[in-house]
């Protein structure tokens, strides 16, 4: 899993977010955001216009969950 899923899963499990919601509001597949975000079985990224909608729907910037560069490396 990207570090970038890896950081909006976490985001969604801490903050209690329902897929079924997320998915109905995003029109994105439940089985897609679970095997995304919730399945550790499964070693599925979101897809770039997934990340986008989950962003949208959860009104965090992307860029929230980006990688940052090391200051002074």
């Amino acid at each position: 899993m990207s570090k970038v899923t890896s950081r909006v899963s976490s985001y969604i499990k801490t903050k209690g977010i329902n897929l079924s919601k997320m998915a109905r509001d995003t029109g994105l597949s439940y089985m897609a955001l679970y095997d995304s975000l919730m399945n550790d079985e499964r070693d599925r990224d979101l897809r770039d216009e997934e990340f986008l909608k989950v962003c949208a729907f959860l009104g965090v910037d992307p860029m929230d969950f980006a990688e940052r560069e090391q200051e002074g490396g």
